[in-house]
């Protein structure tokens, strides 16, 4: 075992148990007030033999061990999740060699990622950037350094700490917005960009307590905050400082948590609730309170995983089902009135920076109209073949649940096309008279095979001839198309005639003109 482990380990065995004891009866009952269970949280298992996941509701109801068939866990330190891979990532080291450790949560296994040339040396935490596809972790080696890789396995290397000094450190945790790498030196936080380019410095503690041995650390941007768990503050401590320049600590007091504060380590933030997360380690295998919380506007409890494994229990990681933020909207394709498209709308991001997640991995389709469902119609676009009021619901996936939204609806008008042409035409017995129709669809579906005819009075009878309808064929929703029509002035024709043009087909309206034979 590395060195940090061991010093860890020498320190956890110095806190006594018998207050935590006296206070199981009161955990059972605090548990059960915990958040409803639209959420799972996950830990690994640092004493268990051999080492092992495990993960519950976050009313610790159900769940179980994970799948680690295909990788070796030893030393289990620090996880996060990458939802494009719906993996956890997990630092550990295997007969001395560090490596970065995945578990497939479909179920399907685990193994290794590749890291490339980047230092692996006893891995003592692990944090993810989704938007760069980036991980990162702490090196306890001879020198200490942060290592950083791809997420796809192509590669990675050391990262430029420039600036920051690396004492002994432990946890990390990622600061998307800024593109920074926060990491808990013994008695400090220190930092630096996460792009490699150096830019790194000690945080401004300046009005926290000073830290004695930070065994968990996350990130806020929202908030404009760095916390910090101090697992030596036997009445349990969480220290915060900003993360603008400028100082600006302090400390969250978790008055009265001590029975829910056994020796933890990890810490995860859920900036939607102000809700913070620890492991008790020193829980060993008791399942009440293996898992405690406390909240930034107070309050506090545990959480007691009811059947999943429990042994020494550490670095928390919350998965929850989407939220959504913003329904879905329906809009028109362009060039067809009638082809409808069904944005995602919008849902809550991930907290990578506080291992917090919950953005949506896949999207599902309904389309309603009139509310009710529409068979078949299960994609993002859809034609519509009839008039009525469309809506889409859209049901956001991840590996914790869906949720779903509705849009507002979109009414969509049936076909129906307007004749127009001019308003008189003056002919000469055995002439022609010509009539260029235009045929407008003011509707939004698309109409049938239409054509247009003309109808002559029974008094033009053996005085007018009238031609063949003129085929318009299909029109989309307010496409124009023109026709002429040749209406034959036979020699015995003279005076007015009322001429009537129509559609055939399909549903529209006529026009009406005047033809002069004189």
């Amino acid at each position: 075992m590395n060195f940090v482990s061991a010093r860890r380990d020498h320190r956890r065995l110095a806190m006594g148990s018998a207050l935590i004891t006296l206070a199981f009866v009161a955990l059972l009952a605090l548990a059960a007030q915990a958040q409803a269970a639209t959420e799972n949280i996950y830990w690994d298992n640092y004493k268990a033999a051999p080492q092992s996941l495990g993960f519950a509701g976050i009313d610790g109801s159900g769940g179980g061990p994970l799948n680690t068939a295909g990788a070796t866990f030893d030393t289990p330190e620090g996880m996060a999740y990458d939802s494009v891979t719906n993996r956890l990532f997990v630092g550990t080291e295997v007969s001395g060699l560090g490596q970065i450790l995945f578990v497939n949560l479909d179920g399907s296994g685990a193994g290794a990622l590749n890291v490339g040339t980047a230092p692996l040396e006893s891995p003592e935490g692990v944090a993810i950037d989704p938007a760069t596809r980036m991980i990162y972790w702490v090196n306890t080696g001879t020198p200490d350094t942060i290592g950083f890789a791809k997420l796809d396995g192509s590669g990675g290397g050391q990262l430029n700490t420039t600036g920051a000094v690396i004492d002994n450190p432990y946890k990390l945790a990622i600061d998307p917005v800024a593109g920074r790498v926060y990491w808990a030196n013994n008695e400090n936080i220190g930092y630096a960009n996460a792009n490699n380019t150096g830019g790194g410095g000690t945080l401004d503690t300046t009005g926290a307590p000073t830290p004695e041995n930070i065994t968990g650390i996350v990130t806020d941007p929202a908030g404009g905050r760095v916390y910090w768990l101090d697992k030596d503050s036997i009445t349990g401590r969480i220290g915060f400082a900003n993360l603008a320049p400028g100082g600006g600590g302090g400390e969250i007091k978790l008055a009265g948590v001590a029975p829910f504060f056994s020796q933890p380590y990890g810490l995860a933030f859920d900036p939607s609730i102000g809700r913070f997360y620890w492991a008790n380690y020193g829980q060993d295998e008791e399942r009440a309170g293996a898992i405690g919380f406390a909240n930034l506007t107070g309050g506090f409890g545990g959480i007691s995983p009811a059947t999943a494994p429990v042994n020494g229990p550490q670095d928390p990681v919350i998965l929850k089902s989407p939220t959504g933020t913003g329904a879905p909207a329906v809009t028109r394709a362009k060039g067809s009135r009638s082809t409808l498209n069904c944005s995602t709308g919008s849902w809550a991001a991930d907290y990578p920076g506080s291992f917090v997640y919950q953005a949506p991995r896949t999207f599902a389709y309904q389309w309603t109209r009139g509310g009710k469902a529409v068979k078949g119609a299960t994609g993002a676009k859809y034609n519509a073949k009839s008039a009525g009021t469309y809506a889409c619901v859209v049901t956001a996936v991840n590996q914790t649940g869906s949720a779903a939204q509705t849009s507002k609806g979109l009414n969509v008008k049936a076909a129906k096309l307007k004749l127009s042409t001019k308003k008189k035409a003056n002919g000469k017995p055995g002439k022609v008279v010509s009539f260029k129709v235009k045929a407008t669809n003011q509707g939004d579906v698309q109409s049938g095979n239409a054509k247009v005819c003309v109808k002559l009075p029974k008094s033009a009878k053996g005085e007018l001839k009238a031609p063949k309808c003129k085929s318009l064929g299909k029109l989309k929703g307010q496409a124009k198309k023109s026709a002429t029509l040749k209406i034959k002035v036979l020699p015995a024709a003279g005076g007015t005639y009322k001429a009537k043009f129509q559609v055939k087909g399909a549903s529209g309206k006529a026009a009406k003109a005047k033809i002069i034979v004189g």
